[in-house]
């Protein structure tokens, strides 16, 4: 048998690296939403898509909340254009985070009160160390323990009732504690608006959380007409929000009065 041996090729002279300069993040965006006279929430996905890889994928990754739950979340917050924002399952600041870098990003006037498990509390996903990692010493970043809604509705009062609140579910799946804590809000406040994680229901038979499935559906036979539903879909974890339609009349409101005003 003959081998042929192949001929080295001659080596190829590449071009000299030109210093490219790094492409510039902008630290503020445009007002994303859309069709501000509507009753819909409607928003600018390709806006938001850009905040999102320039400022929260960078810190965040995609791990708990992957890209269609980010675009929700703060697609909600600037639609919405709420006074304060409450989130609970602190664990190492994720959501804190992410509505943190909303508001600077988008001139947003909330500040967040982010609310976890006593230090010594034990539970499986007891963040320990690492607990609120993400959003320590941050200004506007608000740090309390205890029962996530019991103190979110102390501190809101506290605050003198502030107008539109939006609340961050991400505590305990179970379907009584999902169910507790949304009628809760609900009932206390009237233009309360939530978003609740690990929402996508598969099937009782999966057994994955399925509990914030089947508490937003009995949240919303409660209050008939009072919501406006919009889920994340397409897979898990899931993610779903439940907006006051009346909140959206008077978010239109606040955002004509900020064009009006040039602000």
């Amino acid at each position: 048998m003959i081998f042929l041996k192949r001929a080295r090729r001659p080596p190829v002279d590449l071009p000299t690296p030109v210093n490219v300069p790094a492409p510039v993040v902008p630290d503020r965006y445009p007002d994303p939403v859309r069709n501000p006279g509507g009753d819909v929430l409607e928003v600018d996905i390709w806006v938001l898509s850009e905040f999102i890889l320039d400022h929260v994928v960078p810190v965040l990754g995609v791990r708990p909340y992957p890209l269609n739950e980010q675009l929700l979340a703060v697609a909600a917050a600037c639609r919405i254009k709420p006074s304060v924002v409450f989130d609970w399952g602190t664990h190492i600041g994720a959501s804190a985070r992410l509505f943190h870098e909303c508001a600077k990003a988008f001139n947003l006037a909330y500040e967040v009160h982010s609310i976890d498990l006593p230090p010594d509390a034990s539970h499986v996903e007891h963040p320990r160390e690492e607990h609120a990692r993400l959003v320590r010493g941050l200004a506007g970043v608000h740090l309390h323990r205890g029962d996530g809604v019991t103190v979110a509705l102390e501190q809101w009062n506290r605050l003198d009732r502030p107008a539109r609140p939006l609340f961050f579910v991400d505590g305990d799946h179970a379907y009584a504690s999902v169910l507790r804590e949304l009628s809760a809000v609900f009932e206390a406040i009237g233009d309360a608006s939530a978003l609740v994680h690990d929402t996508f229901f598969q099937s009782a038979e999966s057994g994955y959380n399925v509990g914030p499935a089947r508490a937003i559906e009995d949240v919303v036979a409660r209050f008939p007409a009072r919501f406006m539903v919009i889920k994340s879909g397409l897979g898990l974890p899931g993610m779903t929000l439940l907006v006051d339609s009346a909140v959206l009349g008077r978010a239109v409101q606040l955002q004509l009065n900020d064009r009006m005003s040039g602000t």
